[in-house]
């Protein structure tokens, strides 16, 4: 059984729904979700760019300099405050980078 079972019909001219089909396909939303958030009230983001691929090879980048700090630490018993203050900078810069990317605020 359907969540939503009430159907609405609107009628575009051929200029609007050019227009209302770009802004979907800039936020790689269903037409259908596209809209219920524009009723929503909710701020509608473009969606991701082709910067995917890399931030997600930023953040294994980073990812992997921390383990490899962490295990030199760990084997030697001494800890690279620095290095390791650096990255953990860098990992949060990163991943604000993806939270504003993908979430759209409430």
């Amino acid at each position: 059984m359907r969540k939503r079972n009430c159907r609405v019909v609107v009628y575009f001219s051929k200029d609007e729904l050019d227009a209302l089909t770009k802004k979907i396909r800039k936020s790689h939303l269903s037409r259908e979700g596209f809209i219920r958030a524009a009723v929503a009230g909710k701020e509608v983001k473009d969606g991701p760019t082709a910067d995917v691929p890399a931030l997600i090879q930023e953040v294994r980048r980073v990812g992997s300099n921390l383990n490899q700090i962490l295990k030199r630490a760990n084997s030697i018993g001494l800890l690279d405050v620095p290095q390791l203050r650096k990255d953990v900078a860098d990992l949060r810069t990163v991943e604000k980078l993806i939270v504003d990317a993908y979430t759209m605020p409430d």
